[in-house]
This record gives C-alpha cells, structure tokens and sequence, in this order.
C-alpha cells in the first residue's frame, strides 16, 4: 500500500495556514515526498447566498472529493480532476504521498472525521494549529480582497468556538502548534514533525481482525511514536525560550536525552508502572525524564 499523510491545518482565517501550505510545497525535496497535494476547502466552498448546495453538503462534497483522492493514490489510478499530479524528482527515494487539508476545522468533531477516514483507509493523520492571535487574524483578513475576506463577526463567532487539539486524546497527539509563520525559527521544527510521522510504516488495512501479537506490536508502536512526538514538543517549547546562540548546543544535548528515553521505553516493555492507570500516566513518567 502507497503510504500518505493526511495533515488537517487548524486556525482562523488570516492565521497563515494557506500561506504555510504555499511554503510546504516547496520542501518536496527536503521531504522527499512524491507529492504534496494542497486540498483548499476555500477553492471549493461557495458561501454565497445562491450557492447551489448547503454550507454542510458542501463539506460531504469535499470529503468525498479527498476519499477519492487516497484511494487513487493507493490504486496507482487517475486522480479526481480537481488536483494536479506533479512528481518529484526523487520518487525511487521517497516517503509516499502528503495530503494538506486546509480548512479553519474550528469544532474538533470537523477534524475527527478526517482522522477517521484515514483510519479507515491506512493513512498517517496529524494536525497543525496556526495559533495567531485574533487581532492579527482580523488584520491579516482585513487586506484580503473582497471575494476571499471573511466577515469580521464571523471571524470572532470562530474565535469563540475554537476547540483546540487535545493532545491527551489519542486520535490528537500527532499535532503541532505555530504560534507564528517565521521559518527561520519554526521551519527546522515543524520538517521534523512532518518527517516524523511519514516515517511512520503505512497501516494495512484488513477485514480479519489481527491477532493478539500484531495488536500488542501496534499499540507498542503506537506508543513509542506518541511519546516521540511528546518529548520533540517539550524540545521545542524549551528551545523557543532560549538565546539564538544557545538552541543549538542544547537542541543536540536534548536529541540525545530523547533518544535515550525512547530506548529506555522500550526496553521497559513499553510502559514503566506508576500510581496511574492509563497511557498517558506512563507517557507523561517517561516525558517527566527530559527535565
């Protein structure tokens, strides 16, 4: 199976999120994947009072239109007309296939569709939330033209009902938060995040139910890789506080802590035994070591 990442990108209007995707799709090569396919909501949605559908049919429009879309790449089959195919030069080396969903995704009920239909198609989910702050999103969407500005009060109403990504919820650990576009100084981390997870070995999807050996292989896995991206989001909120001159010494001392954390987690069996019950209780003892 054709492995693909499907990263939803959160935030209001104005937060940088098309422009973040504009960026992406320039680091092809650094992230050496086939292709990166920017699926703008924007593109398809029609807000106008004789728009032909209703705001939400709009949006089942578009999540079949990204249904189609995995299963063409993993056929190897013609794509829906509305994206194109261009190839990197690197295909014999690359990681598979990175799918942008841009779109507010505002209400986390939007976004957990998506992660399960990647769910259910074998597909990589993660989530990046632009975290600008209103005034800059209203100063961003104030110069925009008229066809693509959104309404001041429809921008605050979003504001008020954001549901940002809960990372203690399993289906959302795999998110990263900007809190602004300057990639100088976020460029570095969010390659790493993305490189991250399309590492990650496709899902096989199967009718049988696999057996309690593959599901204690995966759940490890799966663990592994959530505390991983936990220790790389504590790096870099640690890193963002320090002097320019001093992230690289301490980014490298803390990459080799992180390493050695992951090899002490799996060693352990994939979990140490603490006064808690769940996951998160044993991911968090582990998180507790890069101090």
């Amino acid at each position: 199976m054709r492995g693909i990442c499907l990263v939803a990108l959160i935030g209001l209007p104005g937060a940088g999120k098309s422009s973040l995707c504009t960026w992406l799709l320039g680091q092809q090569a650094a992230l050496r994947v086939r292709h990166i396919v920017h699926v703008c909501y924007d593109d398809f949605l029609d807000g106008t009072p004789s728009a032909e559908l209703a705001y939400k049919e709009q949006r089942v429009r578009i999540f079949k239109v990204i249904e189609k879309l995995i299963s063409a790449i993993q056929e190897d089959t013609d794509w829906p007309p509305q994206f194109r195919r261009i190839s990197s030069k690197g295909d014999c080396n690359s990681k598979g296939h990175l799918i942008l969903c841009d779109d507010n995704f505002y209400y986390r009920s939007m976004r957990h569709k998506l992660h399960q239909l990647c769910r259910d198609s074998g597909c990589v989910f993660g989530q990046i939330y632009m975290a600008s702050s209103l005034d800059s999103c209203m100063q961003a969407n104030s110069v925009r033209s008229d066809a693509t500005r959104v309404p001041v009060d429809v921008v605050r109403q979003m504001n008020e009902r954001l549901e940002v990504p809960d990372t203690s919820e399993p289906w959302e650990r795999n998110s990263l938060t900007l809190h602004d576009l300057d990639m100088e100084t976020t460029g570095s981390a969010l390659l790493d995040f993305i490189s991250a997870l399309l590492d990650l070995p496709a899902k096989e999807v199967t009718t049988g139910l696999p057996s309690a050996a593959e599901r204690g292989l995966r759940q490890d896995q799966s663990l592994v890789h959530c505390l991983d991206l936990l220790l790389r989001t504590r790096i870099r909120a640690f890193l963002e506080r320090l002097p320019q001159e001093d992230k690289r010494l301490a980014g490298q001392t803390l990459n080799n802590r992180r390493k050695e954390i992951l090899t002490k987690f799996r060693t352990e069996g994939g979990g140490k035994q603490t006064d808690g019950d769940s996951e998160g209780d044993d991911l968090d003892y582990y998180v507790k070591l890069l101090n």
